[in-house]
């Protein structure tokens, strides 16, 4: 009885201690969250005060005119863009299943596995990303057609190079974090190649996207 009541003792002791790192946690992560918000909040303060005393002038008005145009034709992948970031490399898995020939589909590579890296790059702050010389925007499809991928209605295969503008550290951390993609990819021997680039080139869109039935919406004049 006497080992027991220590063994289950122990047991209570370390489940009470786990729960208070996991308490401990969450509250570091609520708090870096808030300062987070208040800092872009701050930041956005700031940055509308600036822009309505640059408006308020002539030549303020034509810089941010301009600054303005330049931030669109970038979001819309009309322009090359160079900055620092990273550089991504996947191919299929080393690994070979038995005679199941369905169970290959687990070491290639696919769609939503380009999907789910793209989202990780975007969440860490990317401003372009690109995966064989095809430009991701808004409306990118990535898709699985016969067997093959298809970005852009351009059909691209292994080796998947992905390539991102942005905080290089951010998009390494978030590449990297433990049970993420590459994590799991790389339990099942899928090359992995990461390097962070002090300089990273992603070229424009092939086609610009156009636009049929979406329409800016027009401020009612006031009365």
């Amino acid at each position: 009885m006497t080992v027991v009541c220590l063994v289950l003792g122990a047991m209570l002791g370390i489940q009470v201690h786990s729960q208070q790192l996991r308490g401990a946690s969450q509250v570091g992560r609520q708090t870096s969250a808030l300062v987070g918000m208040l800092t872009r909040n701050e930041a956005q303060v700031e940055q509308q005060k600036e822009y309505e005393t640059e408006a308020a002038s002539e030549k303020g008005l034509t810089r941010i005119m301009q600054e303005e145009l330049h931030t669109s034709r970038i979001a819309l992948g009309t322009v090359a863009v160079k900055g620092p970031g990273v550089e991504l490399e996947l191919s299929d898995s080393t690994m070979r299943a038995g005679g199941d020939f369905g169970a290959q589909d687990v070491y290639v590579i696919h769609d939503f596995d380009l999907l789910q890296i793209a989202n990780e790059l975007w969440c860490a702050g990317a401003e372009a990303v690109s995966i064989n010389g095809q430009r991701l925007l808004a409306g990118t499809a990535i898709a699985c057609s016969a067997r093959l991928i298809e970005i852009n209605n351009v059909t691209v295969a292994t080796p998947y190079v992905f390539k991102a503008i942005g905080d290089k550290d951010n998009l390494m951390s978030a590449l990297n974090i433990r049970d993420g993609v590459l994590d799991r990819l790389r339990v099942l021997q899928f090359p992995v190649k990461l390097t962070p680039k002090d300089e990273v080139v992603i070229p424009p869109i092939s086609v610009a996207p156009k636009y049929d039935y979406a329409r800016p919406v027009e401020k009612e004049a006031k009365r």
